[in-house]
């Protein structure tokens, strides 16, 4: 990996800067964001009002601790971060290079006993396609067949969020090189993830960050030409059993030895049922049920009251959008919006089990996800699709398009934004996640609030991480 001259226009420092606002950005969001995960935009409400919530330096309300957020202490990330750390770690011993099979092994390894570094704790909130396709009994030796098979057997259409909350640092190691971010974003992506909307999702926020990493905002891009998209296509097939020999991207890399021998357990059956089991319950009984199991039960006698104003102040829809940011990301859509369209599924009619996300495929849905005039708009709480993949990307792309310009601090603005989609609630800390890694790169570390990053319960382990990334990407720039 060499950077070609004139690569960036940016300094080293700055890409340093953002690279760093990437990573810190996706943990804060994602450990904000669990104040909410899994309830509804009135129990958010009912809880925290309309913020602040109280995280690092910054008073608010009070995290509310149930059976759920009880599985982390004050400031920690959840399996989101993990999972994108252990993409980190991938690159750090392949020098910059993903790994399709580096990278499953960890996954798999710690799907099991959690990241040692980190209290050695067992991951929690593993999401169902995850937990389904690392315990396939071919994951070791084939992941992107593990997630193909997997795909099929939940009727084509599991498009969860599970890859795009982890692939967003993946658009700074070849920054340069549009085609290598877009395949080691699809390596990165189909480990676990065969849905193309999984797949496109991923693609443009891995560019977006390819974008800022060059500071090249500007340079709207015009469509790629034939034989790029059929490249593009022919890597979207990875894992598809009708392939020959040699043609997967996770074939292409020789893996290193396989040292996890656990046995897998059926890779249907104890997941989907306890997710339905969730599902199943009214909003109502959900929020009595974590009433009940919480160790500090919701009681006005021990919380704040959350009250909110009316009318309410202005929310971050009062930003409006940047037109530059804006268009920069209408053009990515647009670029790569293809790639949904050319992808046939493959159809398994005898087992019709999950039918909770939307079946649209077509170009018009995934605009219509990535442009919303707000974040109600994408009902994020919806209890039938909490965790679909275009629900994420349009809560992160709407995030990042917003008007920083006439803020009088950069920091506040990620404050309010991420806040603001906390209190969206559903899979608020994937969402916020995404989104705080966009709106990281974008604006950089140092100018990510302070009492924010401080709240984070291991900064500095997570400092040394990104050192460590930054010293194996910047060398190719000697």
């Amino acid at each position: 990996m060499q950077w070609p001259e004139n690569a960036s226009k940016l300094s080293r420092e700055e890409i340093y800067d953002r690279l760093k606002g990437c990573i810190f950005g996706a943990a804060i969001g994602d450990a904000v964001g669990l104040a909410t995960e899994f309830m509804t935009k009135q129990m958010a409400r009912q809880i925290y009002g309309i913020g602040p919530i109280a995280f690092g330096n910054d008073k608010g309300y009070e995290f509310y601790v149930d059976r759920h957020r009880d599985g982390w202490d004050f400031g920690e990330w959840t399996d989101d971060t993990d999972q994108q750390l252990l993409i980190i770690d991938t690159l750090i011993s392949n020098d910059g290079v993903f790994n399709t099979r580096d990278f499953s092994a960890r996954l798999a390894n710690w799907s099991n006993q959690g990241y040692p570094e980190l209290d050695n704790k067992p991951p929690n909130g593993i999401g169902m396609t995850v937990g389904s396709v690392i315990r396939h009994s071919k994951f070791s030796k084939q992941p992107h067949r593990s997630a193909w098979e997997v795909w099929v057997r939940f009727d084509c259409n599991m498009a969860a969020n599970g890859a795009l909350m982890r692939t967003a640092v993946l658009g700074v190691p070849f920054f340069w090189d549009e085609k290598q971010v877009i395949k080691q974003t699809l390596q990165a992506t189909k480990v676990t993830h065969a849905d193309p909307r999984c797949c496109v999702s991923s693609v443009i926020v891995t560019m977006l960050i390819s974008k800022l990493i060059k500071g090249d905002i500007q340079n709207t891009s015009s469509d790629l030409d034939e034989e790029t998209r059929e490249e593009i296509l022919k890597w979207m097939q990875s894992g598809n059993p009708k392939n020959g020999v040699g043609q997967d991207l996770d074939e292409e890399i020789s893996s290193p030895e396989d040292k996890n021998n656990t046995k897998r357990r059926s890779f249907i059956g104890k997941v989907i049922n306890k997710v339905k089991n969730n599902l199943n319950n009214s909003s109502s009984n959900l929020f009595e049920l974590w009433a009940k199991r919480a160790k500090r039960p919701y009681d006005s006698k021990q919380r704040n009251i959350a009250v909110i104003p009316d009318p309410p102040p202005p929310g971050v829809e009062t930003f409006g959008s940047d037109p530059i940011m804006l268009e920069l990301t209408r053009s990515l859509v647009e670029r790569y919006k293809f790639m949904i369209l050319r992808n046939s599924k493959e159809q398994d009619d005898s087992t019709k089990i999950f039918k909770t996300f939307e079946s649209d495929t077509s170009e018009k849905m995934l605009i219509n996800y990535c442009f919303p005039n707000s974040f109600a708009e994408l009902g994020l709480d919806e209890r039938s699709s909490i965790g679909y993949v275009y629900k994420c990307l349009g809560a992160a792309l709407y995030s990042f398009t917003r008007n920083l310009n006439g803020q009088e601090n950069e920091g506040q603005a990620f404050k309010k934004i991420i806040t603001e989609l906390t209190l969206e609630a559903g899979d608020a800390d994937t969402n916020a996640t995404v989104a705080g890694a966009l709106l990281g790169a974008r604006i950089g570390y140092s100018k990510l609030p302070k009492e924010w990053v401080d709240g984070l319960k291991y900064k500095d382990w997570l400092n040394k991480r990104v050192d460590c990334l930054w010293d194996v990407i910047s060398k190719a720039s000697d």
